[in-house]
């Protein structure tokens, strides 16, 4: 990730995900093949008792903050914290090393879950007007969120991607919010659905796992990284193609 993010608990902050799970259990899918089924943000690093607590902490935060004051206390330290960050005390921006201070993630674990929430995150957006921020999401899901997604999308520094919920299906195309991203397991597939391919997912998906492990460590971060690529495609406002990120 070439810029900063902000996260929350993955599935306990994720209500569309989990409508998802829960529908293809009951339609007996194989679960292997939704994606957050094998959710990246619900082992590992995210896992550590440490970081666990700490994602914990920023999703009880928040939801104490929208419903004592209607996420002003949210909102006033989201600005605070990424003004810090990116700006020098002249307003001038900082020039970050491994840092792109004109990008900003939203959610690499969790997602918008719900409309005040999403709310929230409009006023900070429009706070910080020259930083593009990148919101992916599955929240599209629900009906009832579209709204305020689109609300949030009509913002000229966000970047609102659908993500898609199976594995080898096409990037959601959803009217009013940018093109979708992608899970694929097949290379030509993605490129017959017209799909950009993510270059920090291609050099592993390419030499496979065996291969992949023997390139030297440092060089692997950089293949793995969108700053390593040079690409800042997600971040993009306005995007009509879906970008395909390869599983390996």
């Amino acid at each position: 990730m070439p810029c900063f993010s902000f996260n929350i608990p993955a599935l306990k902050f994720c209500p569309a995900a989990k409508i998802v799970m829960n529908l293809a259990k009951k339609a007996k899918e194989a679960m292997d093949k939704i994606i957050c089924s094998s959710c990246y943000a619900c082992k590992g690093f995210y896992m550590m008792p440490n970081v666990a607590e700490a994602l914990q902490n920023k999703g009880n935060f928040i939801t104490k903050s929208i419903r004592e004051d209607g996420g002003d206390s949210f909102v006033k330290e989201m600005v605070g914290q990424i003004t810090r960050k990116y700006y020098k005390a002249s307003g001038q921006k900082k020039i970050l090393k491994n840092c792109n201070t004109d990008l900003f993630r939203v959610h690499d674990a969790g997602d918008l879950f719900s409309a005040k929430y999403i709310n929230c995150w409009i006023r900070i957006c429009e706070a910080l007007p020259d930083i593009r921020f990148w919101f992916p999401t599955r929240e599209y899901v629900r009906p009832d969120q579209m709204p305020h997604l689109q609300q949030l999308a009509l913002l000229p520094n966000t970047s609102v991607k659908p993500s898609a919920l199976r594995l080898d299906e096409p990037a959601p195309q959803i009217k009013g919010i940018d093109a979708g991203t992608a899970v694929y397991t097949s290379e030509e597939k993605a490129l017959e659905d017209n799909h950009y391919i993510c270059p920090a997912t291609i050099h592993a998906f390419r030499m496979g796992r065996k291969e992949w492990r023997k390139v030297d460590k440092k060089e692997r971060a950089t293949l793995s990284s969108c700053a390593g690529n040079g690409c800042k495609l997600c971040f993009i406002k306005g995007c009509k193609k879906g970008i395909a990120y390869m599983a390996h």
